[in-house]
């Protein structure tokens, strides 16, 4: 009996390679499936319950697999030290295509905020070995993680010529009329935030075509809402085509969760619909009277997008500004209560400074005085160069201000004040409104300019564009409508800059353009 299962598996192995495919990692992986399925089906015939050494290796195989499997996924999710993953390639365990791309995908989790340790790992040889087996099986690794593993290469820094990425990409090609909806929008997302390579940004246009084409296969709002804000702004037939679906067809239908979600993502990306009166009628009846029912750290969050998008109503401004809602948020210590907070002072600096007929009530003037956090943040290379071309610029620190923090909940990287004849005027000797504290005694002359320089850093962006998101555009407006001349110095024309001297002459025309322009109107 023993040896007709033998000759079976033979006949059963000879027509498997007779039918697979030349490819040979591919083959070899699919050959080996069928003879491991052929042998633990035939435990469940009749010869499985012979006695003897045939049948107890599979029996064991198959009782400790699952084990093994867990323990290995357990371990990839715990680590804590890339050390930690790579160690996993040798001993007893063995890994298979989802967990190898699933140790990459935690690597570059772990060295995210790291970058100087991707260099080292690139050159590791335990890590060559990983992105071996993930290339000699990368037809088997699950949908989910082939969209995650992308991203991850891209964070990981390897390079555009590696023959594993490059095998990941046409995977990715050659899937996509079989991936979902969402894995596609998150390829577009990794494409276009963490590769700047030509060849990536073709396999970006080659999604964002599926992502217009198969748009009506979207059939949840939290699907609609994440492709709105991951891609959406990447391609205007597709957001055009997004903007109506969950929504003005279906008015009667939505829910308010459902809306509330739509309304943050048109705030974070400044995304005015074309039926934007229809739009905004649906949202505040929608809110109507169910506005105080939600939870309070949301209504500010809707009130806030209002704000953004330049829609909210005095009544809902008066909801969240009035002493009895906003105290519950004063002097809060968690992180959720501060960034509450911040968008309660933009909601205020609004009906200040965008609604003349406001009534109030606004901000106790204790509450809008920048608490020491509002500078406590990390200086980025793009900060620390302007701030020294602009000590340069100025000559002595009388005549400007650095990192201005103000009663509006914005910081300036700057602030000078001109004279009529374009001198630098000793700016701390005048009155301030913006500041929350008064300072100086005098009144600016007449003809005087008030000029703030605010830099963009690159996540100020909606990706791969020259728009800022909404955040930062509510920002400008607010400091253009407290007086001031707007001095913009986006990352993408300093980084044109080499010298000291460049920089001075920018910054120099920067402002006299600012100063032409104000003149001209």
């Amino acid at each position: 009996m023993a040896a007709h299962l033998v000759k079976r598996c033979t006949c059963l192995l000879r027509e498997a390679a007779r039918q697979a495919p030349a490819m040979a990692p591919v083959g070899r992986l699919r050959l080996a499936w069928v003879a491991h399925k052929t042998l633990t089906s035939s435990a469940t015939s009749p010869i499985s319950h012979l006695p003897g050494s045939l049948m107890e290796p599979v029996e064991k195989e198959r009782a400790s697999t699952p084990y093994v499997e867990k323990q290995v996924d357990h371990l990839i999710k715990k680590a804590t030290r890339p050390e930690e993953l790579l160690e996993l390639l040798g001993g007893s365990h063995d890994l298979d295509s989802n967990q190898a791309a699933m140790v990459l995908i935690r690597l570059s989790h772990l060295l995210s905020e790291k970058p100087e340790d991707k260099g080292l790992l690139i050159q590791d040889a335990h890590f060559h070995q990983l992105l071996c087996l993930l290339n000699s099986q990368i037809a088997s690794v699950w949908h989910g993680t082939l969209s995650k593993l992308l991203g991850s290469l891209y964070a990981l820094g390897i390079p555009k010529a590696s023959k594993e990425l490059q095998s990941v990409e046409q995977e990715v090609r050659w899937r996509m009329r079989k991936l979902k909806y969402k894995h596609l929008a998150f390829l577009a997302e990794s494409c276009a935030t963490l590769s700047q390579e030509q060849h990536s940004q073709e396999l970006l246009a080659e999604l964002l075509m599926h992502l217009e084409r198969r748009w009506t296969e979207i059939e949840d709002s939290h699907t609609l809402v994440t492709v709105m804000m991951k891609v959406g702004h990447l391609s205007e037939p597709l957001m055009n085509r997004l903007e109506d679906k969950h929504i003005l067809n279906r008015a009667q239908d939505i829910t308010l969760p459902h809306l509330c979600s739509v309304l943050l993502a048109f705030a974070r990306l400044n995304f005015h619909p074309d039926q934007e009166d229809q739009f905004f009628s649906l949202v505040h009846e929608k809110l109507g009277s169910e506005l105080p029912g939600l939870e309070p750290a949301l209504q500010v969050d809707l009130v806030w997008a209002l704000c953004v998008l330049q829609q909210a109503r005095e009544a809902e401004l008066q909801a969240v500004l009035h002493p009895e809602f906003h105290i519950q948020f004063l002097g809060g210590k968690s992180q959720k209560d501060q960034n509450t907070f911040q968008k309660l002072l933009h909601i205020n600096a609004t009906a200040l400074l965008e609604y003349p007929e406001y009534s109030g009530p606004l901000l106790p003037a204790s509450a809008v005085a920048p608490g020491p956090s509002a500078l406590d943040r990390k200086v980025t290379p793009l900060q620390k160069e302007l701030q020294e071309t602009l000590k340069g610029l100025l000559g002595s620190a009388d005549k400007g201000s650095l990192e201005v923090a103000t009663q509006y909940g914005w910081v300036l990287d700057a602030e000078v004040l001109l004279d009529s004849d374009g001198e630098f005027l000793p700016v701390r000797d005048f009155v301030a409104p913006h500041l929350a504290q008064p300072t100086g005694s005098q009144s600016p002359p007449p003809g005087s300019k008030r000029l703030a320089f605010l830099r963009w850093e690159f996540p100020n962006f909606n990706s791969r564009s020259k728009d800022l998101l909404g955040r930062f555009v509510l920002a400008r407006r607010h400091i253009v409508a407290a007086g001031f001349l707007i001095v913009d110095v986006p990352f993408y024309e300093w980084l044109e800059l080499k010298s000291e001297w460049q920089k001075g002459a920018y910054l120099k025309d920067k402002m006299r353009k600012a100063v032409a322009e104000e003149l001209a109107k």
